[in-house]
């Protein structure tokens, strides 16, 4: 189970990513099943494609779960 840093730029951190993941009670990390998770791009940079969880775009906003 590949896990992602909140101060990482990657879809399975961003607000537009519609992929299956979960986050830490601390909201230390993102997880996601596997890293071949692919998921919707919901109005970033990918709009409606799949993308994988550790893809990128300039239109990266950090996913409101991961806010302290």
């Amino acid at each position: 189970m590949p896990t992602y840093s909140p101060n990482m730029k990657l879809c399975a951190t961003c607000a537009n990513w519609g992929g299956a993941r979960r986050i830490d009670p601390t909201r230390s990390f993102v997880s996601t099943e596997s890293s071949n998770v692919r998921g919707e791009c919901l109005g970033g940079g990918h709009n409606t494609q799949q993308t994988p969880s550790a893809g990128t775009c300039q239109a990266f906003r950090k996913w409101e779960a991961l806010r302290r």
